[in-house]
């Protein structure tokens, strides 16, 4: 759908870039937040962190749409700019690309799921592809981060707070469970 908005009024390539520079911000600050809600729920239990943590199969289907848009603008640019994804430096991002996308919709479905039985755990597949994603993210942003200072320092740091908060519940929970078995 995106695509066709974006056929009917005609893009010139700066407003494609644009679409992409917006939605992979949407994108990274959806996938953050739900990267991290179940370790802030366990770290800061509060009616804020209870409801991201209920509700991040949303923020996952969220992202997923984000992104959806983005992959919209992408096919958008290459039809604008054809050269460019044909090129070797294009043709090298396609595969990873890709092979992003379909971890984006294994999550996505597994939200679906979730949203059926919010009971079920998260597999080791899940596990892995939103920590392959945080990483891609978080590498992007970044890298930018000395080009764009003031619009994505913030970003790369709210993804790597994401995982602190991750690692830091991870800690919490082996420190408590080592507390009570040596109490007994």
């Amino acid at each position: 759908m995106a695509a066709a908005i974006l056929l009917y009024m005609q893009p010139d390539p700066a407003s494609v870039m644009l679409l992409l520079r917006v939605t992979a911000r949407i994108s990274g600050v959806l996938l953050a937040s739900a990267f991290a809600s179940p370790a802030l729920r366990r770290l800061w239990p509060s009616a804020l962190t209870e409801w991201m943590a209920g509700n991040r199969h949303r923020f996952t289907l969220l992202f997923a749409l984000s992104h959806t848009i983005h992959l919209a603008g992408v096919v958008m640019l290459a039809i604008l700019m054809p050269d460019r994804f044909l090129s070797k430096q294009g043709l090298a991002v396609l595969i990873p690309g890709g092979l992003a996308y379909a971890l984006i919709y294994y999550l996505a479905w597994m939200a679906f799921a979730r949203r059926r039985n919010p009971d079920l755990p998260d597999t080791k597949m899940q596990t892995f592809a939103i920590y392959a994603l945080w990483a891609i993210f978080t590498l992007a942003f970044t890298r930018r981060s000395s080009g764009s200072v003031l619009i994505y320092a913030p970003l790369a740091l709210v993804m790597w707070l994401a995982l602190a908060a991750r690692v830091w519940a991870k800690l919490a929970v082996k420190t408590s469970t080592q507390v009570s078995l040596a109490n007994r």
